[in-house]
């Protein structure tokens, strides 16, 4: 009875505990180990007394039964009888654990929810990676302490997967500096969540947080998110993560351990996505239930719409509140915020040196380093390329298909990961910004990027010591992106010193209209953005020594670091577990800029990673590239793969002619490194491409049985390509005596005969997969091969028996989310959301159910990762 009273009572206490605040490693400091002493003590009276019940006869006590039973206990429990009292103790532990073995279903509300791949992921980490102990103090981490040290009083924290948030980050701290208000930027994954609670009521944190995914968080934010919200399926179902008490607040309280923390925060997100904004809601809404209180609303900016602009506004309304919370409580140290200087104070000095080594070939790390022997984004690792070919070469856009070897970096894939490739800037693109900062007489002079502030958490801009301008443009930052608005006002008008050129661009800083209608439309960069200006000021007549001269460290703040670019694996991590493959379209597109005058280059517009592929095709091709002469210290060193004889001769790549291919396709130029024992002129190329590997939960179902159904036009065919692999050599590898689960492709392109890429492969894949499982096949919607145009959601709806029938996965009614895997990728902004309707449409239709219950369905096979989507807009 007692063993079983204290299973009741154990779950009621722990229930308590959970309502009023009290940690998990509260109770086990005082409650279970009282209870620990009650069940022994329970256990050893129980059995005397039970094993002396069972010899008394018709099981009666009394007062002297009980004396004797006690002072029998040691002999009786040698000649125990199986009786019913013996049955009821036993009966009520086993009673007892399985109360504790079903302790969530009876006392949780609600039954144990089937786990998603993101929660199987999850735990496989978890069981993986040993965190350190909450009050195990490592200085180095205490972001605290570091605030403190440098005489900070604010910390903005960004989560960052493609640069965007830091970015932000970086551009508020610079937005926000004043006497009262002094911002620290730093990198969460690189210091302690458990110091949160340390901030005092004069300092602040701001959170700048992108969503990655499908309302994951990113992977610099991971490990605090984890703690904030341990229960990523109910988040206010988390446990109370350990937060280290501070000792300057006797009065902590376990129950509302951020109690006198404040905080701001924006998220950055795509409306495209049904998870929008999910990671800064998340945390946003667990700070608020630790006891923090946040100051402002928390801003949302939607990269499918207008984010900069939602930035805009988030801070023109925030920033107020946050001056004020801070100066009430801060006294003002010279001056206030009104005696800010009229120019912008720099972030960054450049000092231009003889230096011994100068790195210029666009390294990572320096070659006297420590060895990097594990591979991330962080730390890429540079890849042969096996392969690369045109997959189109009579459409009318570039399909490329490029193979990495990572034989020896220890690195893996699976079917539906990510591969990350740093590209390099065009040479045009170079010399362009190059010329605007009238740099190109001194591009290859060694120069090393210093921060300003000797508590900054970057101290050095690039991640070499020493290198030049050119080799800085080329490698390390993005040039061609438009200048936000917000920038144009910040940093580019101050150092406007002509009317003409204040009267060109005051609109474009102050009227967000006409920064969409010249800026954003017309794709103006920001050495497109300069001379624009300069072309104005030369047809007012404004001499060259007035017209406007933007600081080179000026530069260097409005061009963020350059990304990686990640792309969708299209090969089998199981079939080709060393020789990952990228399938991407090369993007060009003519920008229209009303309003803009016509600048050099003219109105095309390259991507930077997809045109930087083409020329690695190209280069390995045998296209025209010569070696350069390097100078004494090699600082152009390379092979320039250009089209243009004029180069490398010419000064400035920018003012050269551009050659086009038949399909009319601007070729760029770029420099290029040789992989070692090759050359450009000798018809030995070789190239390796700086990689990582980026897992995904775009899996496979794990039991082969399962039906899947894969949508993906275009190059969203990339991971189907992957899974069709697996299944073909699991279909070899079964024979014809098992049956797997059916796989149906929708692939859709422009022309049947010009775009229809791996069609053999494809075709072969598909004859192994119908052996196993005779419904499979493949579906095409060819949009231009008819009057009207067709896409995979018209598919859909034509095979609508046969997806309904793999849907339903071998049941009579579906009656519930559907059991068969749905796998989409592509286009967000109108695919992915038409393929979603015309399934529950047709969900609905055979089913007699509403389209809306249809809809909840495909919600919840989304929450089950039965509905997968790798998709971009």
């Amino acid at each position: 009875v007692a063993s079983l009273v204290w299973f009741y009572v154990y779950h009621t206490l722990d229930w308590v505990f959970r309502q009023i605040g009290r940690t998990a490693s509260f109770a086990r400091r005082h409650i279970y180990p009282a209870l620990g002493l009650l069940v022994a003590s329970g256990v050893f009276f129980n059995l005397g007394i039970g094993s002396t019940v069972g010899a008394v006869p018709n099981g009666t006590l009394d007062s002297d039964t009980i004396d004797s039973a006690m002072a029998a206990t040691t002999a009786a429990a040698a000649a125990v009888k199986i009786e019913w009292a013996d049955m009821v103790i036993v009966s009520g532990v086993v009673v007892g654990a399985a109360t504790f073995l079903f302790r969530k279903t009876l006392f949780g509300g609600k039954g144990a929810p089937e786990l998603t791949i993101a929660q199987k992921a999850a735990l496989v980490q978890a069981k993986t990676h040993v965190p350190s102990a909450p009050n195990e103090y490592n200085a180095d981490k205490d972001f605290v302490f570091k605030m403190r040290k440098a005489g900070k009083n604010v910390v903005i924290f960004y989560g960052s997967q493609t640069g965007t948030a830091e970015d932000f980050a970086t551009r508020l701290a610079r937005d926000i500096q004043s006497a009262s208000v002094r911002p620290l930027v730093l990198d969460p994954e690189l210091y302690d969540w458990q110091c949160l609670a340390a901030l005092a009521d004069d300092e602040l944190a701001i959170f700048v947080l992108a969503t990655a995914g499908e309302g994951e968080p990113t992977d610099n934010m991971e490990a605090w998110f984890n703690a904030l919200a341990s229960d990523r399926e109910t988040p206010d179902d988390s446990e109370l993560p350990e937060f280290r008490q501070p000792e300057d607040k006797p009065d902590f309280d376990d129950a509302a351990p951020l109690q006198g923390v404040s905080y701001a925060m924006f998220g950055l997100g795509n409306n495209t996505y049904e998870q929008f904004n999910h990671h800064a809601r998340v945390v946003d809404q667990r700070m608020l239930t630790l006891g923090a209180a946040r100051i402002g609303e928390r801003g949302e900016g939607d990269d499918d719409a207008d984010i900069e602009e939602d930035f805009a506004r988030w801070k023109e309304a925030t920033l107020p509140l946050i001056r004020r919370y801070l100066g009430s409580s801060t006294p003002l140290q010279s001056g206030d915020d009104s005696a800010a200087a009229a120019l912008p104070e720099p972030t960054w000095k450049i000092l231009e040196m003889d230096a011994k080594k100068v790195w210029t070939k666009g390294e990572f790390y320096e070659e006297d380093a420590e060895p990097v022997t594990s591979f991330d984004a962080r730390h890429p690792y540079l890849a042969p390329v096996s392969a690369a070919i045109e997959l189109t070469p009579n459409a009318d856009r570039h399909t490329l298909h490029i193979e990495v070897d990572l034989a020896g970096s220890g690195m893996r894939y699976e079917s539906g990961d990510h591969i990350g490739v740093y590209p390099t800037n065009a040479e045009e693109e170079v010399d362009l910004l190059l010329g605007a900062l009238r740099l190109l007489d001194k591009a290859d002079t060694p120069i090393a990027v210093r921060a300003i502030d000797p508590f900054a958490a970057q101290q050095s801009l690039f991640p070499v010591d020493t290198t030049t301008y050119r080799a800085a443009f080329r490698h390390y930052l993005e040039i061609t992106g438009s200048v936000p608005r917000a920038q144009i006002k910040s940093l580019v008008e101050p150092f406007a010193r002509s009317a003409a050129a204040r009267s060109f661009l005051g609109p474009l800083a102050a009227d967000k209209d006409a920064h969409a209608a010249v800026v954003t439309a017309g794709c103006l960069s920001l050495a497109r953005l300069i001379n624009a200006v300069h072309q104005v000021e030369q047809q007012a007549g404004v001499s060259a020594e007035e017209q406007l001269q933007l600081p080179v460290e000026t530069a260097f703040e409005l061009c963020p670091r350059l990304q990686a670019r990640l792309y969708s694996i299209s090969s089998s991590g199981k079939v080709n577990p060393e020789r990952p493959s990228i399938t991407a379209v090369v993007l060009q597109y003519d920008a229209k800029a009303e309003g803009a005058p016509t600048a050099k280059m003219g109105a095309r517009r390259c991507g930077v990673a997809t045109n930087y592929l083409l020329g690695t095709v190209r280069y390995l091709r045998g296209d025209r590239a010569e070696t350069l002469a390097p100078d004494h210290q090699a600082l152009r060193a390379g092979c320039l793969l250009s089209e243009s004889p004029s180069l490398p001769g010419a000064a400035d790549a920018s003012v050269v002619e551009a050659v086009h291919d038949g399909k009319d396709h601007t070729l760029q130029s770029f420099t290029l490194q040789p992989a070692p024992g090759s050359a450009c002129d000798n018809g030995q190329r070789a190239l390796s491409l700086p990689v990582f590997i980026r897992r995904s939960l775009f899996r496979l179902p794990a039991d082969p049985s399962t039906p899947i159904i894969m949508i993906g036009p275009g190059t969203g065919l990339a991971p189907m390509r992957g899974f069709i692999q697996e299944r073909a050599q699991l279909a070899r590898e079964w024979g014809a005596g098992r049956e797997m689960g059916t796989a149906l492709l929708f692939f859709g392109a422009r022309t049947e005969a010009k775009d229809y890429m791996y069609r053999e492969e494809l075709e072969a894949h598909f004859s192994e997969i119908q052996k196993v499982a005779p419904q499979s096949q493949i579906i095409t919607a060819f949009s231009r091969d008819q009057p009207q145009k067709i896409y995979v959601q018209h598919r859909l709806a034509e095979h609508a028996e046969l997806v309904y029938q793999t849907l339903l996965c071998g049941q009579q009614k579906l009656g519930g989310p559907p059991r068969a895997h749905v796998y989409v990728c592509g286009d967000a902004k109108s695919m992915a959301k038409d393929v979603s309707k015309a399934l529950a449409s047709l969900i609905a239709e055979r089913e007699g159910v509403a389209e809306d219950v249809a809809s909840k369905w495909v919600s919840e096979m989304r929450r089950l990762s039965r509905y997968q989507e790798d998709v971009w807009s």
